[in-house]
């Protein structure tokens, strides 16, 4: 248990470090895209950058969990069926399961049609464990994929034309055209 209680802290304390670096870059990459595109020069002007910010990261979040859900159910799904495929009646390796399993619980079971059946249940759980456990890789690879995809594409990003410096002389056209 001691040994297991290592190797879950070290893991911890990485993924903590982690966060804690992605959370101070990601709030210093807003207040510099606020700083840069003056964005912070005005009250509303506050407001407004950070309710966007808001929005884009609650959407992003929730959309970003409903997708994972739905990936992982059909890729659970996906590989449960094709594990499924190899455990047929027949088969040796399946049979020589069944009944080292059922010689097994044999003696904490009322008979041995009981303990077939339990036996077949837990070859059932081996299973759902197996095809959860795929599902979760594959969830991971999407992750890894999405985020290498996600710096591809912001290395390829050009400045945006839109930014704050240019709205107060927006401001101070609309009054004159609306006169005319």
């Amino acid at each position: 248990m001691r040994g297991q209680q290592k190797n879950y802290y070290r893991t911890e304390l990485l993924t903590g470090v982690g966060q804690s670096f992605a959370l101070i870059g990601l709030v210093g990459g807003i207040v510099l895209q606020g700083v840069f595109t003056g964005g912070l020069s005005k009250p509303q002007w506050i407001l407004t950058f950070s309710a966007f910010f808001h929005t884009v990261r609650l959407f992003g979040g929730t959309a970003g969990a409903i997708y994972m859900g739905h990936f992982l159910a059909d890729r659970e799904k996906l590989h449960s069926n094709l594990l499924g495929l190899h455990v047929s009646s027949g088969n040796w390796i399946t049979d020589a399961n069944i009944h080292a399993l059922t010689a097994g619980l044999f003696g904490k079971s009322s008979g041995l049609p009981s303990a077939a059946a339990r036996a077949a249940d837990l070859i059932a759980a081996r299973l759902r464990l197996q095809a959860y456990s795929l599902s979760l890789i594959d969830g991971f690879l999407l992750v890894a994929w999405s985020c290498a995809i996600a710096l591809v594409l912001v290395g390829l990003l050009r400045k945006s034309p839109l930014s704050y410096d240019g709205l107060a002389d927006v401001q101070q056209q609309l009054p004159r055209e609306a006169k005319s």
